[in-house]
């Protein structure tokens, strides 16, 4: 059970109605939002340029959800929290170097 709200940032196929319903099973309930002081270059990733930015969507998601997205995530990704442009706590996948 899922006893927090939640929420992954995403920028790529986890944006796509039809991968959240391969991945996840269902649609994922979401909004635009933007991560300041990244970059994708090609992989999401801290910029050393302080106004970089990355848009995207941000998704409430559960834990279930959360597992399903671990799942498809290469090795070399791990699972961070992130302060998003509209100030929500959000899970994004950085590439570990």
């Amino acid at each position: 059970m899922n006893t927090t709200e939640q929420y992954l940032f995403a920028c790529g196929d986890f944006q796509q109605t039809v991968v959240q319903q391969r991945i996840f099973g269902h649609r994922l309930a979401g909004k635009p939002d933007a991560l300041i002081g990244f970059c994708r270059e090609p992989f999401v990733r801290p910029s050393v340029i302080s106004n970089d930015r990355v848009d995207g969507m941000v998704f409430r998601v559960t834990d279930a959800d959360l597992a399903a997205a671990d799942a498809c995530e290469p090795p070399n990704y791990r699972r961070s929290k992130v302060k998003t442009a509209s100030g929500i706590l959000a899970w994004v996948y950085l590439r570990q170097t």
